[in-house]
């Protein structure tokens, strides 16, 4: 690599064997002037920009035949499935080689870009913040669904939309207009805070844990304009989040300097919520929506969904997950919100995580659940296939001895519909 260039090794590397000797061969019998149609088979939110420069950097800069890119659909456009979003054309013996590369940098932002665009419109009024990193396998494919993410929420933001305002690490904050991550306090520093607690003989029964965490937070951290404190590590969201709410908001504390409280919902899916189960979660719901059954609230929760946002899932196993089972569900957002009002503290934001996928955002959205920020990885592609792109070369051009090119308009069968105009 020179100059932050990847070399013609890098690329042999790593791409598919048969595309080198594809490459091998045409070199050796008369370079051809190729076009590749570039499409996916799902629909998406073009992102293809990072892609695009990657292909600049590698394409040879002394290939006799130039690289020509042409952007059929712009960056940030919604593609419907199998349509071209961009086509290539340069050297055959240069691009064959390119082709697997370049793939492996569309298929996978596209998708995320969708996912974020289809979430962001669910839940207009809703700030979201990225949180795929732990599930990605590294770098590449954080960066890549990042990516994706904000021009998914750029174009969110275009219809009205609050969209994406962050992300959890510092590597990928660029891509969101950030300087650094954003984030306050993991399970594990509660765990941390309660294990000092008994260390010093005091009784985190009788005090709150979860209270002594967002004190050290504060102390570490006193020049943050606001705290979100995660409270679901005892099973006591409410009781614990009342008692940091009686501190934050007290004579002394960090409301006085004008610091912004919010929770964190995150229940797990193996219990609910402090104050819930399935009679109470029913009952808080329809008082909320003013349906006269569950099932009416189901399909008001539901309209406009897609059958592949459903993933399959029975009426049932949308009740139970999204609306009146366990986890952090639209009826545990609704009983958090009531008290928290109840008691005085309507200034502290909710903010919820786990599982927040288009579908439950547009449950959410449907509902008009009163959040106000949603943590989520979720627009990482479900189905890997959603996310393969493909590249057919549509138009093959020979020299024709006078120093000009002959064109072939060819393609395999089944892929008529990918030829130029």
């Amino acid at each position: 690599m020179t100059d932050g260039v990847p070399g013609p090794d890098f690329v042999a590397a790593r791409t598919d064997k048969y595309f080198a000797k594809t490459a091998e061969i045409v070199a050796a019998h008369g370079d051809a002037r190729a076009t590749y149609a570039v499409f996916l088979r799902a629909d998406v939110v073009v992102a293809a920009d990072r892609a695009v420069e990657f292909l600049r950097k590698v394409y040879p800069a002394d290939a006799r035949i130039p690289l020509e890119v042409t952007r059929v659909a712009p960056e940030g456009a919604t593609l419907t499935a199998g349509l071209p979003m961009l086509y290539v054309t340069g050297s055959l013996a240069a691009l064959s080689p390119i082709e697997t590369l370049l793939l492996q940098r569309i298929g996978f932002p596209c998708v995320a870009a969708h996912n974020a665009f289809s979430m962001c419109v669910a839940l207009p009024n809703a700030a979201f913040i990225a949180m795929e990193a732990r599930h990605t396998t590294g770098d590449d494919m954080h960066l890549a669904c990042s990516y994706g993410a904000a021009v998914g929420s750029r174009a969110a933001q275009l219809a009205g939309a609050k969209g994406f305002v962050g992300t959890s690490t510092d590597i990928a904050a660029s891509l969101f207009g950030t300087p650094r991550g954003l984030g306050t306090m993991p399970h594990s520093l509660i765990g941390y805070a309660k294990a000092r607690m008994l260390a010093q003989g005091r009784d985190p029964e009788a005090e709150s844990a979860t209270l002594e965490a967002a004190k050290l937070y504060a102390a570490q951290f006193p020049d943050e304009e606001s705290y979100t404190v995660l409270n679901d590590y005892d099973g006591r969201e409410v009781s614990d989040a009342l008692a940091v709410c009686r501190w934050f908001y007290g004579p002394d504390g960090p409301a006085r300097a004008g610091k912004r409280l919010a929770f964190r919902l995150d229940t797990h899916g193996g219990r609910y919520l402090e104050g819930l189960d399935w009679e109470e979660s029913v009952r808080t719901l329809l008082s909320w929506t003013d349906c006269k059954t569950p099932g009416e609230i189901a399909r008001r929760a539901l309209a406009g969904s897609e059958l592949e946002e459903v993933g399959g899932m029975s009426a049932d196993e949308v009740r139970d997950k999204l609306l009146f089972g366990t986890g952090v569900t639209a009826a545990a957002a609704v009983h958090f919100r009531k008290a928290l009002d109840a008691a005085g503290f309507d200034e502290a934001q909710i903010v919820v995580s786990s599982g927040f996928d288009t579908l439950k955002c547009r449950v959410f959205g449907n509902l008009s659940v009163p959040i106000d920020v949603v943590g989520t990885g979720s627009f990482l592609p479900s189905r890997l296939s959603r996310t393969y792109a493909t590249a057919d070369i549509v138009r093959y051009e020979l020299p024709d001895g006078s120093g000009g090119w002959k064109a072939f308009d060819l393609v395999k069968a089944g892929r008529e519909f990918l030829k130029l105009a």
